[in-house]
This record gives C-alpha cells, structure tokens and sequence, in this order.
C-alpha cells in the first residue's frame, strides 16, 4: 500500500547523484521562436494523451529506450487521467536543456545544467546522471482546474529538427489539503516564530514536496527554503532518520518505538494533511494486535511531540519487519491519547 500521496515515473535514461559537468541552458524567454512552439506543441500533445488516459499514444510519443520499459510510466497515466478530466493545462515554464557532445565516442555521463533566469540573480539547477548525449526540452504544464490541481512535469529530447519524444514523465498535485506550496512556507515560518519546530518542519517538508516539480530539479528558492527549514529544525531531526540514526520514542507502558522516517501525507485529501510515520517493528501475525501496536507508536510519536496535534489530521503508521511487507494503518489524532 503506498501512501505518500505523490508519484512519478522516471524514464531509464534519468537519475539523480554527483555530477561531473555541466551544459547549456535555454530560457523560454531566450528560445528560438521555432523551437519555442514545436517543444510546446510536443508537450501538449503527450499532456492530451495523459489526459485521456490513452497509454498506447503516449508510448508512440516516447524515445525508444524508454518504450522498452514503459510499465511505471504506464502506471502514472492511469493515476493522473482521472483527475484531469475536464481540465486545460497552461504552460508554466520551458527549457532547452544541450548535452550534445561531439565526436563518434560519446557517451551517458552526469550532467547539470545550470539556469540563471533572465540575467538576475535567481537560477534553477536541472542534475542528471548518466544522461545519454542530446538536446532536451523540460516542458512544465499546470492543470490548475484540475482536482485537485495538477502539473505534468514532462522531460523530452528532439529526435530530428522540431521532433520531441518522451524521455520522463513526473505528474503531481500541486495543493495538499487545499492549499498550494507558497501557502505551507508561510505557515513554516509563522511556527518558526512561534518555536513551534515541528510544525514548521512538517510544513516547510510539504511546501517543498507541493514546489520541486521533479527530484533533480533544484533553484535559489528551493534552496532558500530548506536554508530555513535547516535553521528551525528540531533537534532531534538534526542528524537525519535511518535505520541506523532512528528517533526513539517511548509509550506509555515503557516500548520504545525505533522511527525510521517522517514525512508529511496527503493521501486523503482532507482539510489536514497527515504525516506518515515508519518503524521498526517484529511481524505480528494477528491484525488486531498489529493495529493496536501502530496505534500506540502514534500515541507515543504524539506525546513526545504533542504540537504536531494541530497541524495534523492523523498518522499513516508503517510497522516495517527486516523481511516480508509492512503493516498499514491510518491513526486520526482524535483516537489517540
């Protein structure tokens, strides 16, 4: 059961990690007007298709490479169409990304590409590894009618002149709990100020989830967001969860409760997010007694941090064995005490 209320399907082509160098980065604003309108047309004309939840045209639309592999992509479809029925996509921001290299041996190799915007001080960072040598386009379209609101983050590269093919293909919601990301950095801040360091870090963690559009983007105001994240986090958060640097926290008859990872969730799509809570755990064979077990890690999660109360509508408790699947539950703070 997955829970995270976000997905993606990356194409074989993309990844992420230390980079060895870097390319150039077109602007909208910089594009040729050719290339400006075959690169939006491409997008568009894939974004329709999602729309219709009509896989089979998306894959005639995909590089090669990418079509061999095409099930988690295919995945994505089926989970974004039903949202966007109805909805017009209106394009956010396009680039040209030139990894294009020169000579018959070249190679995939990490790549960034590094964007200044429009000649200030403000620049988006776009990281690949193993990025094979072309000419891509990165096309982001909102769908703010949608429901909730979406935007199709969509990595191309050009075949042939004005010829784009799908290379990756990233959808998400843009809002959790009916607000967008600008809204839960606002709300960060006012509980930073307030000392309030676990709210603020669950909010600006959902600020930045609702505005990267894809894991390997990065800009000045991402970064400027987690600069602020870093200085009010908790302390307890200051070294980063693992299995081997988990945070402990205690329930009422003694059990210690070994947390893993934390994240905000908006599974549910209700007036609160959630935040979704893993633990180490046994397996229990019994569910009433496994569900008991997760109700009071989330009872103990609670109680050692008891402002998370007000920001949070419930706890998605994953108890995870060293083998075999986790078990799932979803705990409203309402039924915990």
């Amino acid at each position: 059961m997955k829970r995270w209320g976000l997905f993606a399907a990356a194409a074989s082509l993309l990844g992420t990690g230390a980079m060895a160098g870097a390319q150039q980065c077109t602007t909208q604003s910089k594009m040729q007007t050719a290339d400006r309108t075959a690169l939006l047309r491409s997008a568009t004309g894939i974004a329709s298709a999602v729309q219709a939840n009509d896989s089979n045209a998306v894959r005639q639309q995909t590089l090669p490479d990418v079509a061999q592999n095409f099930a988690g992509i295919a995945n994505a479809i089926a989970s974004a169409a039903p949202h966007l029925t109805g909805a017009t996509f209106v394009p956010d921001t396009l680039w040209i990304l030139d990894a294009r290299a020169s000579g018959p041996n070249a190679k995939p190799a990490d790549t960034q590409f590094f964007c200044n915007l429009n000649g200030g001080s403000q620049s988006t960072v776009f990281s690949f590894q193993a990025l094979p040598p072309g000419r891509y386009g990165l096309a982001v379209l909102d769908a703010p009618k949608a429901q909730p609101p979406y935007q199709l983050t969509l990595l191309l590269r050009e075949e042939s002149a004005g010829t784009w093919q799908l290379g990756g293909f990233f959808p998400r919601v843009t809002t959790a709990a009916g607000h967008d990301g600008i809204w839960y950095w606002k709300a960060a801040r006012t509980d930073a100020a307030k000392r309030q360091n676990w709210n603020a870090w669950l909010n600006y963690s959902e600020a930045e989830r609702l505005l990267r559009p894809a894991a390997f983007v990065s800009s000045s105001h991402l970064e400027q967001l987690q600069e602020e994240q870093g200085k009010s986090a908790p302390a307890a958060l200051s070294g980063g969860l693992g299995q081997g640097t988990p945070l402990i926290v205690k329930a009422k008859d003694g059990t210690e409760y070994r947390v893993t990872a934390l994240a905000p969730d908006d599974s549910l799509g209700g007036d609160r997010i959630d935040i979704a809570m893993h633990y180490s755990a046994d397996t229990i064979a019994d569910p009433v007694a496994a569900r008991a077990r997760n109700q009071r890690a989330a009872a103990a999660l609670l109680a050692a941090y008891p402002e998370l109360r007000d920001d949070v509508h419930g706890v998605w408790v994953y108890a995870e064995p060293a083998s075999g699947p986790p078990y799932v539950s979803e705990e409203p703070v309402s039924s915990l005490r």
